[in-house]
């Protein structure tokens, strides 16, 4: 029975495929892991998601992606997630080319299913500064290889786990940060019981996100005791006209309207 992960990987070496090549030399790039520096708030890595496999549609107000990106940015978000999978997600590797051109000091991550180190080269082409590894979507050959050729060209990868096997894979890797999604990415089903497990295996000099499923500040705190560092949010955000408002209103403790 084929699951999202199966139907994604064929779309991604199609696309893949028909990438050109990139130079591969090291940009000064930013260090990711600065948005972490403020050990007494919360970092918010905001994302800028217009459609998604389970929810198809999220975005229906009138913004683009720059607009949202101002947004975020505006209200409190620490970095940008920018999605670049076409298909599914709806997204484009030249959202990051925008966003990195009109914020120059914005903090970026290359949101995809990376299979190639062609993406990645071309992430850090386009102005990215962290890329996501998902170890669900990789064998640990190929996970060590994309995680060490991503340092060498100065961009921080973002381990990405669901479950304590993953988990223990990302850490002989000896990554600085850590994401923990609390989608199962086979059956899109969510529960923030995982990162409330996984927390606990993560060493401290370690950088832990909660992926998935946090529309509030109650949850945000909630993690925060827990010992995360950073969330990652965006479809909860993304639902709203106004995303960087509905941010500002969760970090506040308000109640976000619908739509």
């Amino acid at each position: 029975m084929h699951n999202f992960l199966d139907n994604i990987k064929q779309s991604v070496i199609e696309r893949v495929t028909s990438l050109p090549k990139f130079h591969h030399t090291p940009l000064n790039t930013l260090d990711f892991c600065d948005i972490f520096k403020n050990k007494n708030e919360p970092t918010f890595i905001t994302e800028i998601k217009f459609a998604s496999p389970s929810l198809g549609k999220i975005y229906k107000g009138t913004l683009d992606h720059i607009a949202i990106a101002n947004e975020y940015l505006s209200n409190g978000a620490s970095a940008l997630s920018v999605l670049a999978e076409p298909h599914y997600f709806k997204g484009d590797i030249t959202y990051i080319e925008n966003i990195r051109h009109t914020f120059p000091q914005a903090h970026i991550l290359l949101k995809d299913f990376i299979l190639s180190k062609k993406q990645i080269a071309q992430g850090l082409a386009s102005g990215a500064n962290a890329i996501l590894l998902i170890v669900a979507f990789l064998d640990k050959t190929i996970l060590t290889e994309l995680h060490e050729y991503a340092i060498s060209l100065g961009l921080t990868p973002i381990i990405e786990v669901h479950n304590l096997e993953e988990l223990q894979i990302a850490l002989t890797l000896s990554p600085r940060i850590i994401g923990i999604n609390n989608r199962n990415l086979k059956t899109l089903n969510i529960s923030l019981d995982i990162s409330r497990e996984l927390i606990k295996h993560i060493p401290n000099e370690c950088y832990a996100i909660c992926e998935s499923g946090i529309d509030n500040k109650i949850e945000i705190d909630k993690m925060r005791a827990l010992g995360f560092d950073g969330f990652l949010i965006g479809s909860s955000l993304m639902k709203h006209a106004h995303p960087g408002e509905a941010l500002k209103n969760m970090l506040n403790g308000k109640q976000n309207d619908k739509g």
